[in-house]
């Protein structure tokens, strides 16, 4: 057996391949956005609760399955298990996919003028259908891969889904743009689909080069019964999947909420939908795109605290919990300081007729939460406290689901940016109590929070004098905004390692030089 990755390895990797896979994404969002406008984003983003809602529900828990029985199983030596524990996933997943295709075949028109509530969304609708069995197939692979922590295959396969998708765009949107918004968004979602078939073939091919050194391996050591592995499937999958049925049902409510009572304040339907799209296909995919860093940290920590519990290592549990939280939380507080000194700027440079600097500096305030909800999603899946981490995401949702209906039609928009801050905080907090309370794990609030903001503080404090050292050597405003964020970045970081928020060992070995010398 090779020697496994450590998961900050791990994470590395996947940063790097979200790094890219995230600028791609941005390349193929600014050119969508700036073809259509902002209508047809809000059209194609109506689309978006529908597919989270399938795709989450059907994916999340069988991978995350995967991901803690294929971890134990390598742990414990019991290597003839890994590979019958992913194929026996893989039928399950493709025969419920299938299933599920067949129901959106047949509701498509449903779906498209009860639930939605535009008839523009039809075709959108049934171009998901192929989608399905082929994204359940594909985040069934993907567990395998973060549950022997080897994720390079799945950084390629994000890799090969978002080129996928830019190259048909590029090839063929405009002829669907002059046909209207309908099969322009149709369109966007096919590449979509596209895209989604490249990252599967990808990950096969990867799967059938790596399972050959388990088949190799004649030893019966452990062996599961076939009835065993799904019962187990079944009961580590169950409360993920509920879990993200729920919130995905909420998620889709609060969505599909947001353009109905814009309009219920006096909004037409075309500036409502509009509204939704710069907020929701512009706004918020800028200030999650540093999120990165924190959903890698979240994939990697499955496994990985899986791993150390199954060998009953509870000081490495606990090291690798505080080590996250602190990256996740310096990474909040530079990007808080950043979408907030910058939003103008930023907006700009990347959507430059929509307008969406408020969105963002108003978006900016839960940089924070948001970043750190995510990585402390991955922590209580890997403790296994799905059923904790559903409660107070429900609790969350509540709120924001409470602001939409009874404060957009009132104070507009804006009322939504502090729903999303409000809840974000308050699930933090929920889930970091059962955090501590499972683990025993100590709050730093010293170097989570005080020294992290002292940083945040001084970029806020240097920004303009930076903007205004670019703008001097930058006649065109485009190259100003782009310097000022990196160097800005750039000061924070290496602020957070001057006052030891960050290791420079750490920050060595993430670009690939240095040792490995940290392994729990």
């Amino acid at each position: 057996m090779p020697a496994r990755r450590s998961f900050i390895n791990s994470a590395v990797i996947l940063m790097v391949s979200g790094l890219v896979v995230r600028l791609l994404g941005f390349v193929y969002r600014i050119y969508v956005s700036n073809m259509l406008g902002s209508e047809a984003m809000g059209i194609f983003q109506l689309i978006s609760p529908v597919y989270s809602l399938i795709i989450l529900t059907l994916t999340s828990g069988v991978s995350i399955a995967i991901s803690r029985m294929v971890s134990r199983e390598t742990a414990r030596r019991h290597i003839v298990n890994v590979r019958r524990i992913t194929v026996i996933a893989l039928l399950s997943v493709f025969a419920a996919g299938m299933l599920i295709s067949l129901f959106m075949l047949i509701n498509a028109r449903l779906i498209a003028n009860e639930i939605l509530k535009d008839p523009r969304t039809y075709y959108s609708v049934l171009l998901l259908v192929p989608c399905i069995p082929v994204i359940a197939l594909s985040s069934t692979l993907k567990g395998f891969f973060y549950g022997i922590q080897e994720v390079t295959p799945n950084a390629w396969s994000q890799i090969a889904e978002q080129v996928t998708r830019i190259v048909l765009v590029l090839l063929a949107a405009k002829q669907f743009i002059n046909n209207g918004l309908e099969y322009a968004c149709a369109f966007a979602t096919a590449a979509m689909a596209a895209g989604e078939i490249a990252s599967l073939l990808v990950l096969y091919l990867a799967y059938r080069k790596r399972v050959k050194k388990y088949i190799k391996n004649k030893s019966k050591k452990g062996l599961m019964r076939k009835r065993a592995i799904i019962l187990e499937i079944l009961k580590i999958s169950w409360p993920v999947s509920s879990n993200r049925f729920i919130t995905s049902i909420m998620s889709a409510i609060e969505l599909i909420l947001i353009p109905r009572r814009l309009l219920a304040g006096g909004m037409d339907y075309q500036a409502s939908i509009e509204t939704y799209g710069k907020l929701t296909g512009m706004a918020m995919p800028l200030v999650y795109f540093p999120a990165l860093v924190t959903s890698s940290l979240a994939v990697t920590l499955v496994p990985a605290i899986s791993e150390a519990l199954s060998l009953r290592n509870f000081k490495t549990v606990t090291a690798r919990i505080s080590k996250s939280i602190q990256v996740t939380l310096a990474l909040g507080f530079i990007f808080f300081a950043v979408f907030m000194c910058y939003h103008d700027e930023i907006g700009n440079l990347i959507f430059r007729r929509e307008n969406i600097g408020e969105l963002l500096y108003l978006l900016s305030f839960a940089c924070i939460p948001l970043y750190f909800q995510q990585t402390l999603s991955g922590i209580l899946n890997g403790l296994g406290k799905q059923g904790a981490s559903l409660r107070n995401s429900m609790i969350g949702y509540l709120i924001r689901i409470g602001f939409v209906y009874f404060c957009i039609p009132v104070y507009g928009i804006k009322s939504y940016t502090i729903a999303i801050l409000a809840s974000s905080i308050l699930t933090c907090l929920l889930n970091l109590l059962v955090v501590t309370r499972e683990t025993g794990m100590a709050v730093d609030i010293r170097n989570w929070m005080l020294k992290p903001g002292i940083v945040a503080v001084s970029m806020l404090l240097t920004g303009r004098y930076i903007h205004g050292f670019f703008a001097t050597l930058f006649k065109h405003s485009m190259f100003a905004a782009a310097f000022s964020v990196i160097a800005s970045i750039a000061v924070g970081i290496f602020l957070m390692v001057m006052i030891g928020v960050l290791e420079k060992k750490q920050l060595l070995k993430a670009i690939g030089l240095g040792k490995d010398d940290f392994h729990g």
